[in-house]
């Protein structure tokens, strides 16, 4: 039994896992990535920051293009009729609905001789294995489980079902690659990122090893063509694996937290940041940059707790400078990044100590104005949809909502 002074300095979120028998998993460790050197806002510098921190550096050469919302659907499908060699879905999230119809058929109408093979986290995909991969499979795809829970033996492993993939990644030929923040489903606040250059590479690579583990084998050399250098953009993809110390999807957030100078505009679909998080967003906002955060306004399907672990931060963000809203139209799902006016990144990972010690993530970084520009508009957008958090009436607010807002990070489980 720990002695009443080591309880007293336990997190209270902690010792309310202790005293109710549950194994609640929240990681604060205190000495977390906290970037304090003087990074440049893109250019060779801030590339060699991020290989130092990933061991990915920004290459030139890229066409990137934004893809959101409705567009997400037709982009999976036009990849689908557009492969001529192979096709490779990564997808954490598969649901029957009009978004699968219209994925299958494009599937079924995919060009003869074209291979397809499909990695779905079956877990968090209700419905799929019994309406949906039978029909991928008589179209003669390849599809298997990633870390399937029943199989030849049944496994009670909480750490195995915890530790799933979280990526969205769709890989045309070698050649043109798609990344996301959602799988296919319902209707949501989405946002991917249409890639063609060198990168496209890195998803490939990122797919195999998945695939590899699911026991699908190597990939064939056709899978890695040469690839030439198509546009100006500099692009990499970071992927990450969880951690139990420290993911590379922290390593990245924090590098390009760092490099902020002007604008720091971040979206995410699931933020119940660090204790290291927290303060580089405020050390940023304190420093005159606008660090604006979009999170949900609506409760994520089947996590009620969602928005009241989200707003555990909001307090202190607020009394520093950093500005709050909460997306009201439809589910968010987007995980994005803008730094000033050159560098953004679009992809799935969440905010969230848990998703870094547990998920498998995925973004990818550029360096475009272009690019960056219509992620920032596209960001203002989001806000004429959203209510702003304001510091005074969250100062205001009631007794039970203050409760509310206090329950413990570890009892979301968002992905």
């Amino acid at each position: 039994m720990p002695s009443l002074h080591g309880v007293n300095r336990l997190p209270r979120f902690l010792l309310v896992c202790l005293l109710s028998g549950t194994a609640c998993i929240y990681r604060e460790h205190p000495q977390q990535l906290r970037i304090h050197d003087d990074l440049p806002d893109s250019g060779p510098e801030l590339s060699l920051a991020l290989y130092q921190s990933v061991g990915v550096g920004l290459r030139p050469g890229h066409v990137v293009e934004l893809v959101q919302d409705e567009h997400i659907p037709e982009a999976l499908e036009a990849e689908a009729r557009q492969a001529r060699e192979s096709l490779h879905l990564l997808v954490s999230s598969w649901q029957p609905g009009e978004a699968s119809e219209r994925l299958v058929r494009a599937l079924a109408e995919r060009r003869p001789g074209v291979v397809c093979r499909i990695l779905v986290d079956a877990l968090h995909s209700p419905g799929f294995v019994d309406t949906v991969q039978p029909r991928l499979v008589q179209l003669g795809c390849e599809v298997r489980d990633f870390r399937p829970f029943v199989g030849e033996t049944v496994v009670f492993n909480d750490e195995r079902l915890q530790a799933r993939n979280h990526r969205q990644l769709v890989i045309r030929d070698g050649r043109s690659g798609l990344t996301g923040g959602a799988g296919v489903g319902p209707s949501c606040r989405d946002t991917y990122v249409h890639v063609e250059g060198p990168a496209v590479r890195q998803l490939q690579q990122t797919f195999a090893r998945d695939w590899l583990e699911a026991g699908g084998g190597f990939l064939p050399e056709s899978a890695f063509p040469p690839l030439e250098p198509r546009g100006e953009a500099r692009a990499g993809f970071v992927a990450s694996t969880g951690s139990p110390s420290l993911s590379y999807s922290e390593r990245m957030v924090q590098v390009l937290m760092a490099a902020a100078r002007r604008r720091l505009w971040l979206t995410n679909a699931c933020f119940i940041p660090t204790t290291a998080t927290v303060d580089t967003l405020i050390r940023k906002a304190q420093e005159g940059v606008d660090v604006r955060i979009l999170v949900p306004g609506i409760p994520p399907e089947g996590l009620p707790g969602g928005l009241a672990a989200q707003r555990v931060s909001y307090e202190r963000l607020l009394e520093n400078g950093v500005r709050l809203w909460e997306y009201q139209a439809v589910p968010l799902h987007s995980r994005t990044l803008v730094v000033d006016d050159r560098v953004a990144a679009v992809g799935s990972n969440n905010l969230e100590a848990n998703s870094h010690t547990l998920l498998e993530e995925g973004s990818l970084v550029v360096e475009d104005a272009p690019l960056a520009s219509e992620l920032a508009s596209s960001f203002e957008q989001d806000l004429t949809h959203a209510k702003e958090i304001r510091r005074d009436d969250w100062r205001k607010r009631g007794l039970f909502q203050r409760f509310d807002y206090q329950l413990p990070p570890s009892t979301t489980g968002c992905r």
